[in-house]
């Protein structure tokens, strides 16, 4: 229903037969999670949210676990510390202003070479003030936009190692439009 499937197909069909290690952040009753089951038939599909107990599916192949993604040590903790590398990561979790930043920053160095961080709705934060309640400008989609035009940023919720690791590692950034809302796909180098 959001209309990114043709472009994730355009990203990911060649990896399909791959034995990968994709992370959706977000994952809510686990629907994404179930399709990227069936896509990628010899992959390993993580699933993190607040709420794990709502997710409903269950296999060999699906892991589902507590992550807080709007908490530093959250992340640290409940992502990090399970020595994961994925080839895949998809932030759809709570579309925060703060979240969105600190998920790709701090996960971008688990992400394997040539591997691909997907924002979903990261334009939720310019749209719907809810979305940046006591928070602080500029939001992930103007942080990016400005790499890609090669001007410097700051935001108070990443450290500078976090900043330089990104950028020395990032092969590219690309935005697009679904049915309603903005996503972005960043490829790490190989």
């Amino acid at each position: 229903s959001h209309g990114y499937a043709r472009i994730y197909e355009k990203y990911l069909h060649k990896h399909k037969e791959k034995k990968l290690n994709i992370i959706e952040l977000g994952s809510f009753y686990g629907n994404a999670s179930a399709a990227f089951f069936f896509f990628f038939k010899n992959s390993q599909i993580y699933s993190a949210d607040i709420n794990p107990d709502m997710y409903i599916y269950s296999s060999k192949r699906l892991e589902n676990f507590f992550a807080d993604t709007s908490s530093r040590s959250s992340i640290e903790n409940d992502i990090l510390k399970k020595n994961i590398k994925f080839d895949i990561i998809i932030e759809d979790a709570s579309h925060m202003l703060k979240d969105q930043i600190i998920s790709l920053f701090i996960l971008f160095k688990i992400l394997k070479p040539g591997g691909f961080f997907i924002i979903e709705e990261v334009d939720f934060p310019e749209r719907r003030e809810d979305m940046r309640i006591n928070q602080e400008f500029p939001d992930l989609k103007t942080i990016l936009k400005k790499i890609n035009n090669n001007e410097n940023f700051e935001s108070k919720y990443i450290n500078q190692d976090e900043k330089d690791y990104f950028l020395n590692n990032v092969d590219f950034i690309k935005f697009y439009r679904g049915n309603i809302n903005e996503f972005a796909i960043v490829k790490k180098n190989d």
